[in-house]
């Protein structure tokens, strides 16, 4: 083995046990917690991002989003993207497109009635049609897993949030069956 295959199984190796310390010394109350206060404090990206990780288990992909009002999205399904609609009666649709598995399965949608992220929703697309954006433009989406990142409660990213959540609802397995469904992977990713 050559000193860069070692630097680099060494570095593996270090991240492997740092994501295994996170996962089991971090509560999952500890990032409800972190989400209510982006929302108190008006951080309304980063309380949208807490929240479609956190009950939807997504990835980093899933979560760049157009916003657009319901009257807007109208002929505007484009398969390569994922939207946060602002439905007529309040609701919030996301659409998801733009997704891991996407190739096999078709658009997921799921209807969103939580007061807080519709409100986030709505203050966000006064502000612009993107979720993540620079300035006036969309952010490169080559830098969406650092912006998830730094959205989360220790900037821990999608992955391990995942594992957080799924270590909290070990023993529910109709909430394990909902997290296969939504991220979506097979259950015995999840159980496992």
């Amino acid at each position: 083995m050559n000193d860069d295959e070692r630097k680099r199984l060494q570095n593996y190796m270090y991240c492997k046990s740092t994501d295994s310390h996170a996962v089991n010394t971090i509560k999952y109350e500890w990032i409800l917690d972190f989400m209510d206060e982006k929302y108190e404090k008006g951080k309304y990206r980063d309380f949208i991002v807490n929240f479609l990780l956190l009950h939807y288990c997504c990835r980093n992909a899933d979560v760049d989003c157009l916003i657009l009002t319901e009257d807007d999205f109208v002929g505007c399904d484009d398969e390569k993207e994922n939207y946060l609609i602002i439905r007529n009666d309040g609701k919030i649709e996301w659409h998801r497109c733009n997704y891991k598995t996407n190739k096999t399965l078709t658009a997921l949608t799921y209807v969103i009635d939580d007061e807080r992220f519709i409100f986030s929703v709505k203050e966000l697309h006064k502000q612009s049609c993107f979720l993540f954006e620079n300035g006036e433009e969309r952010i490169d989406r080559r830098s969406i897993g650092r912006v998830v990142a730094n959205a989360t409660y220790q900037t821990l990213g999608q992955a391990l949030y995942f594992e957080i959540v799924k270590k909290h609802f070990k023993n529910d397995a109709d909430m394990l069956y909902q997290l296969s469904q939504t991220r979506p992977v097979c259950l015995r990713s999840v159980v496992y």
